[in-house]
């Protein structure tokens, strides 16, 4: 097998997102994306002062996958189709944007009362020319239908994709694969890729190597595709996200919460959403 090598490594930036605070992963100004990935923001930990109002109005959304992937607290999604769901700690929430939607999201009014610990992963995943014109739909994976495989001091946690003949069963438009890992100093570890698949990770907490490069806690490592395996060693206790999948290899024109292929697309859902076709959402 042979290992691929590091393209770059980029700093993520502090962003804000309505009220939130975020760690802005992707895009950055020399990496546009990681196709299919368009987009990561890392909401890290953060503690939700009791009373505190953090809900992100309603939006749109079109030509595209929103993922909210919760690692602590309670954050709720609600959409103009109808679905009202909340993520506790480990949940994933799945939205298929595709010819239009409108949602809201942000920690429960329970949540909020009372105040605690909120940390989140969102991620944009663009969805190939032909599923952009689908119906919006939604999905909630429960964290424990979620599998978690355990080699010595590794833990990872499958959350789409597989891993090892263990499955996640969140259901994608295209193949791809996406893991939380956790891992303790020392240890060294190898991850099997699909050669013709991107691959990139990205550490929260801790550092790590890969081969003579280090990525600490907020940096992103782009991989070269160049292998069908990565390996890295933690230097500390580190938690990071491995991710990667099949290229779309088309043109990407985005204009705030829309994903098309060309500006007549985009100009097309611009005209959906102030018509109301993509529904309405109050609050």
């Amino acid at each position: 097998m042979t290992t691929r090598t590091v393209s770059q490594i980029t700093d993520a930036t502090n962003e804000r997102v309505g009220p939130f605070k975020i760690k802005n992963v992707l895009p950055t100004r020399s990496l546009k994306q990681i196709d299919p990935f368009l987009l990561i923001h890392h909401m890290q930990p953060y503690t939700v002062k009791a009373g505190e109002d953090l809900r992100i109005p309603p939006h749109p959304h079109a030509g595209f996958e929103v993922v909210t992937y919760l690692l602590d607290g309670e954050f709720f999604h609600r959409d103009s189709k109808g679905h009202d769901q909340v993520a506790r700690g480990g949940d994933i929430n799945w939205m298929t944007s595709g010819s239009g939607i409108v949602h809201s999201e942000g920690p429960t009014a329970e949540f909020l009362k009372q105040g605690g610990n909120v940390e989140l992963l969102q991620v944009w995943i663009n969805l190939p020319s032909d599923k952009k014109i689908l119906p919006a739909t939604f999905n909630h994976y429960d964290g424990k239908g979620l599998p978690v495989v355990k080699k010595g001091n590794v833990s990872v946690k499958v959350l789409i994709g597989s891993y090892d003949n263990h499955f996640s069963p969140v259901t994608t438009h295209t193949d791809m694969f996406w893991y939380d890992i956790q891992i303790k100093a020392g240890e060294i570890f190898t991850i099997p890729v699909n050669a013709a698949f991107s691959s990139a990770l990205y550490v929260m907490k801790g550092e790590i190597k890969m081969l003579n490069e280090t990525v600490t806690a907020g940096q992103l490592a782009d991989l070269e595709l160049n292998g069908d395996q990565l390996v890295f060693s933690a230097l500390k206790d580190s938690s990071l996200i491995v991710f990667g999948g099949q290229p779309l290899k088309e043109k990407v024109v985005s204009y705030g919460p829309f994903v098309m292929n060309s500006f007549e697309e985009i100009q097309e859902a611009i005209k959906n959403y102030e018509e109301g076709r993509m529904g309405v959402l109050e609050n």
